[in-house]
């Protein structure tokens, strides 16, 4: 039986390229660095986290993964918000889903890309997936405008 070196590589460059197809962008998002954190916004640290609590104010709280594509979205639209000066006026907080267990697990979390807002402690509004300028300034402004109802 005679091989044919040029079938065995041409083989191997179709298995390559259909692997690189449907796992490529699952190897990059495991590859890639985290985001930089955006201007205003804090990772997070249990202890300021307590002391932004005990003040009162609205701390809004991103679930981010470096390797979820879904955060990548979501960063993106931030970055947006920020660059075109529509983001609103908020103290901002990064979870690591990983990094930061002890509260992902606390609070509930199973997914991420959630943004939530908590308030003196307490959790008052979520929503995950949200990856455009205008879902997410129309989340932010929508509790903002109730906030100022009540």
């Amino acid at each position: 039986m005679k091989v044919s070196w040029k079938k065995i590589w041409s083989r191997v460059g179709i298995s390559g390229l259909v692997i690189a197809v449907l796992f490529g962008n699952l190897i990059y998002m495991n590859l890639r660095p985290a985001d930089p954190i955006l201007p205003g916004w804090e990772d997070y640290d249990p202890s300021r986290f307590a002391d932004l609590m005990r003040r009162g104010e609205p701390v809004l709280v991103e679930i981010y993964a470096p390797w979820c594509p879904t955060c990548l979205l979501q960063h993106r639209a931030l970055e947006t918000l920020h660059k075109e000066d529509r983001a609103p006026r908020i103290r901002a907080v990064r979870v690591d889903f990983e990094g930061d267990e002890d509260f992902v697990k606390a609070k509930g979390f199973t997914s991420t890309g959630t943004l939530v807002i908590f308030r003196n402690g307490r959790e008052e509004i979520r929503a995950t997936g949200l990856v455009t300028p205008d879902k997410i300034e129309n989340f932010l402004t929508s509790y903002l405008a109730n906030r100022i109802k009540r």
